[in-house]
């Protein structure tokens, strides 16, 4: 027999069998991950019910609930009234100056980047 025969008939005979393996060995990891996958659906289930519980729960409470006295519900819708138009001038605010860096210590300058330079009498 030559020298190469040697070498290449254990090599035939070895690529076949680290293919099974090879193959084994992932069909047991996606096995693997299969099962992650499966357990990881199952609690999402149990999570959506559960959530699902809390909600008609949640409604039926509500229900039950007397409804506000008229004069309840004008205060609040007044205090809501009252927080949106702060809202909306704490929005116009920040739009008109420029965003600040998160330190006290800096200034906010105009949108335009000039400070205003108007002439103090007095």
């Amino acid at each position: 027999m030559t020298p190469e025969l040697l070498w290449i008939l254990p090599a035939l005979a070895v690529a076949p069998a680290a293919w099974v393996v090879a193959t084994r060995l992932q069909q047991r990891r996606i096995g693997v991950l299969q099962a992650q996958v499966k357990a990881v659906k199952q609690t999402a289930a149990e999570h959506a019910d559960q959530a699902r519980k809390q909600i008609a729960q949640l409604q039926s409470e509500l229900a039950a609930r007397p409804p506000l006295p008229p004069a309840e519900r004008a205060r609040r819708d007044s205090a809501a009234a009252e927080a949106s138009r702060a809202a909306e001038a704490r929005r116009a605010l920040a739009e008109k100056l420029e965003p600040g860096d998160g330190f006290q210590a800096t200034s906010i300058a105009a949108r335009h980047g000039f400070a205003k330079t108007e002439v103090m009498e007095g």
